[in-house]
């Protein structure tokens, strides 16, 4: 139960929170890299960098990017391992194998690790990053704001409307900045069938997604991805039961379904279980469920909270074919 996550909408939001406070507003020393596209731009740039301000660093969804004062900018993506981390300007932080990119500023260096995807962009981050182009509304819009009607379109499109909405809600460019666990988790508080096709989905169930996207990240945001309500918090902390092992450990008490498998839920105190659902599809329209290729992601729910029949999991059996005896004349 240890297996580490892939940051999502609210952690890639705190980097980029980490990140504006440090920087912005802060003349440019120097901005390295070690990925090959950002390092072979810098090359062309690096002149036209020194002195030039933080303009400002956001995020959207999983993504973060930065502007600098006269255009130029970057963009990264933390996948599974990478992270930033921010070190005061006067300390000496020796390079390490997992770098990817650092920025110095006077007051404050910021250094991008193990991290995949870094690179950098002259222009509008929009125009310039394909990825950024792509995305649907984010889970946490920074004007308090969640685009409904939006995100409704993306999901009513003709594509989608078959698809299952346990699947959908990875979707990038549909909604921006949800990932394995704020899906079971908005999923559970919404008391929906993650197999539920798009097309299926009842007016208050629309209504109940719509809330909770933003409603469940920004509280992930605020409390360090701590997705359960104050009160649920609070029984998962004090009730040994309610977690795996003899004592709460503070990781077992962040979610209400999510890596909870076999542990009491928290509204019916029924098991919590587990299944592998499809993500995508070929490109005929065929299924393809292959977790070592992303091609199904596990899911968390609860099956009486969200009406799940166990039964549509059971493989039928086999039918035993007898072989008729051979007698030896």
């Amino acid at each position: 139960m240890k297996g580490r996550i892939m940051p999502e909408g609210p952690e890639v939001r705190r980097y980029a929170t980490q990140l504006a406070s440090a920087l912005e507003n802060q003349p440019i020393l120097s901005v390295t890299a070690r990925t090959k596209g950002a390092r072979s731009f810098l090359l062309d740039h690096s002149a036209a960098l020194e002195g030039r301000r933080v303009e400002c660093i956001r995020s959207h969804g999983k993504h973060l990017y930065g502007v600098f004062e006269g255009g130029i900018g970057f963009h990264s993506h933390l996948m599974m391992w990478g992270r930033w981390a921010v070190h005061p300007g006067a300390e000496l932080v020796e390079v390490d194998r997992r770098e990817r990119a650092r920025i110095t500023t006077p007051n404050a260096i910021a250094i991008l690790m193990s991290a995949p995807i870094f690179e950098m962009f002259e222009g509008d981050p929009y125009e310039q990053v394909e990825n950024l182009a792509t995305l649907g509304p984010d889970v946490l819009p920074y004007d308090g704001h969640f685009q409904r009607e939006e995100w409704e379109s993306r999901l009513d499109l003709p594509e989608n409307l078959d698809r299952e909405i346990g699947a959908v809600l990875l979707d990038q460019r549909v909604c921006a900045g949800i990932g394995n666990y704020l899906r079971a988790e908005i999923l559970f508080f919404c008391g929906i069938d993650p197999w539920t096709k798009v097309s299926e989905l009842a007016p208050q169930q629309l209504d109940c997604l719509s809330r909770e996207i933003p409603l469940v990240s920004s509280r992930a945001y605020a409390e360090k991805g701590v997705s359960v309500t104050p009160e649920m918090r609070e029984r998962l902390l004090s009730d040994a039961s309610l977690a795996y092992g003899q004592t709460i450990r503070e990781y077992g008490a962040r979610h209400a379904v999510f890596r909870r498998t076999n542990l009491p839920c928290l509204q019916c105190g029924g098991p919590i279980k587990q299944k592998q659902q499809v993500i995508y599809r070929t490109p005929d329209g065929d299924l393809e469920n292959e977790p070592e290729n992303e091609k199904a992601r596990t899911i968390y729910f609860c099956p009486v909270c969200q009406g799940i029949d166990m039964n549509r999991f059971e493989k039928p059996k086999k039918k035993t074919v007898r072989k008729a005896a051979v007698i030896a004349v």
